[in-house]
C-alpha cells in the first residue's frame, strides 16, 4: 500500500514538471530565435501551417502544438522584401520539451549610392555616411557608397572640403549645403550632384 501510494505521488510530480515544461500530448511549442530580421515579409513553414514574422522580431513561435516524438522542419516559405533569412537547427525530433532552438538569421541586402560630383579641382574631400566614408580624388567625376541597406535613410555629408574649394549638394535643405538625405532605393540608387568650386 505504502509503495503504491510513492508510485502515485511520483507520477504526479513528473506530470507537473511536464506541464511547466510544455507538456506532451500536443502541448510543445515549436519555436526559435530571430536575428537582423529589418524587412517585413517573411513567413515561415512547418508542416501546413504557415508563420508571417514582422521587422524587428526577435522570437517566433508557431500557434499549432507538436506531440512528444513528432518530427518538425522548419522551412522559409517567403523571404522578407529586400532581405535574405536562413535557418539554423530548424528540423529534428521533438523529446518531451518544447522546442526553441530554431535560429533564423536575417541579411538585408545592400546596394551602391551614388552621385555626380562637378568641378573637383583639388584632393582632400571626404564624405561621410554614418562611420562609412569614401574621398573622390581631384578630378572625379562621381562617389559611391558600395554597400548601403535595401531601404535604409541615409545622410551623406561634406566631413572635409577639397584643398582651397568649397562644395555643396545641389538640392540640399542645410544651410551650407554640406547634408543630403535621402531613402536607399531597391537597386543601386542616384543620390545629389556634388558641386565644387573655388573659395
Amino acid at each position: 500500500m505504502k509503495n503504491l501510494y510513492l508510485r502515485s505521488m511520483l507520477a504526479a510530480a513528473c506530470a507537473v514538471t511536464l506541464a511547466a515544461c510544455g507538456g506532451s500530448g500536443g502541448n510543445l511549442y515549436l519555436g526559435g530565435q530571430v536575428y537582423g530580421l529589418a524587412k517585413d515579409g517573411l513567413i515561415l513553414k512547418n508542416g501546413s501551417e504557415e508563420l508571417p514574422v514582422t521587422s524587428g522580431s526577435s522570437s517566433f513561435y508557431f500557434t499549432k502544438l507538436i506531440n512528444t516524438d513528432d518530427r518538425y522542419d522548419i522551412t522559409i516559405a517567403q523571404q522578407p522584401k529586400g532581405a535574405v533569412c536562413q535557418i539554423a537547427s530548424g528540423s529534428g525530433k521533438a523529446s518531451s520539451y518544447s522546442v526553441t532552438t530554431a535560429i533564423v538569421t536575417c541579411t538585408t541586402n545592400t546596394y551602391p549610392l551614388t552621385g555626380a560630383i562637378t568641378g573637383l579641382t583639388a584632393d582632400k574631400l571626404t564624405l561621410v555616411i554614418g562611420s562609412n566614408s569614401t574621398s573622390p580624388l581631384a578630378g572625379a567625376n562621381a562617389y559611391t557608397f558600395p554597400a548601403v541597406a535595401d531601404g535604409a535613410a541615409y545622410n551623406i555629408s561634406i566631413l572635409t572640403n577639397p584643398t582651397g574649394q568649397t562644395c555643396r549638394f545641389a538640392g540640399s535643405t542645410s544651410a551650407d549645403g554640406r547634408d543630403i538625405v535621402g531613402t536607399m532605393g531597391s537597386a543601386a540608387t542616384t543620390a545629389a550632384t556634388l558641386v565644387c568650386a573655388p573659395q
